[in-house]
């Protein structure tokens, strides 16, 4: 663990300047479970995707013949890519505290490599405080994302936010923007009072092309 310190950016969460600037060329690639959901949900639950980008997911679960799935990103140009390439009606919102859905109304909420992008673990308790909120009771919260790399090139580059030892795997990328990989310990925490189901590791790409190693939980509120 690196003993340099890195300070909160700003506003952690706000990364819509980069997202704009490469919504053009920038692919997902974390696999949705398909099968996984298929044993809780039916085609008519709702579904939630926080963090869509330009759609992808959305766009598998409507071909899939689910009927409610709708997707929020923080990013005008991933939403217009989305419209673009896929007719897909996504929502653009500023932040987390504009999604105008009700409480208690959503079945499963979908956050794809989205905690990634929120370097601060009060940043991270706050969308899933949002997220949560959203969810009917048994409701599902689906997360892919990434723990702490063995190898690779963010894994040597690995720092703590404002001095606190679980807010660890923050790393900068030349291409001007900061994002974080997560210890074990703190996803744990993160989830607790949520009903883990499911909790698998894949091989991913991240959106520039290196392999790493992805988890994926499937919670239960």
């Amino acid at each position: 663990m690196s003993d340099e310190r890195l300070t909160s950016p700003g506003d952690p969460i706000d990364h819509r300047a980069y997202w704009d600037r490469v919504a053009r060329t920038k692919q997902f690639t974390h696999p949705l479970d398909e099968v996984l959901l298929e044993a809780h949900l039916s085609r008519k639950s709702r579904i939630l995707d926080f963090g869509c980008g330009y759609g992808r997911t959305v766009k598998q679960l409507l071909g899939s013949g689910y009927t409610d799935v709708q997707g929020y990103d923080t990013s005008k140009e991933l939403v217009a890519r989305g419209a673009r390439e896929h007719g897909l009606s996504l929502v653009h919102i500023d932040a987390p505290s504009e999604l105008l859905v009700p409480d208690a109304s959503v079945d499963c909420v979908l956050l794809f490599a989205v905690l990634t992008c929120i370097p601060s673990n009060t940043e991270q308790r706050a969308l899933l405080d949002i997220l949560r909120a959203k969810l009917k009771p048994n409701g599902l919260l689906y997360i892919s994302d990434y723990y702490l790399q063995r190898g690779g090139p963010e894994a040597h580059r690995y720092h703590t936010l404002d001095g606190d030892p679980m807010n660890h795997g923050v790393f900068h990328l030349d291409e001007g923007v900061t994002f974080r990989h997560h210890m074990r310990e703190w996803i744990a925490e993160l989830l607790q009072g949520l009903t883990i189901l499911s909790e698998r590791s894949i091989e991913v790409l991240t959106m520039n092309g290196h392999a790493a190693e992805a988890f994926q939980v499937l919670a239960r509120k």
